[in-house]
């Protein structure tokens, strides 16, 4: 049996496209503000809700990375001749966050 070439044949990108420095950093600052909230959460946890002014600390400080987080995976869509997965990975992950740190402090209001 003949195998089918496209199988065998490698694929290679001809282009001068790179990933945008903006989807980067939203990237890093989505995955700082998950982990961020994961240790407030466990902190929470065992400080069995009682957790005062350094949960209230990491909050704020999650809701400011998962913002400039979006404002970053935002504005990287305006760069040119750049592959865009980091910046929807970043935006996304960031606006999730966002928008769930602002409900966690609308509810706590």
């Amino acid at each position: 049996m003949k195998e089918h070439k496209s199988l065998t044949r490698r694929k290679y990108k001809f282009t001068d496209k790179s990933q945008s420095v903006g989807g980067i950093v939203s990237t890093i600052l989505a995955a700082l503000a998950v982990i961020l909230f994961c240790v407030a959460v466990f902190r929470s946890y065992m400080a069995r809700g009682d957790g005062g002014r350094e949960i209230g600390f990491l909050g704020l400080l999650t809701l400011f990375f998962s913002g400039f987080g979006l404002y970053c995976g935002v504005n990287s869509f305006k760069e040119e001749e750049i592959f865009f997965l980091f910046s929807w990975l970043g935006t996304i992950m960031s606006a999730v966050m966002f928008v769930g740190m602002g409900l966690v402090f609308l509810i706590g209001l």
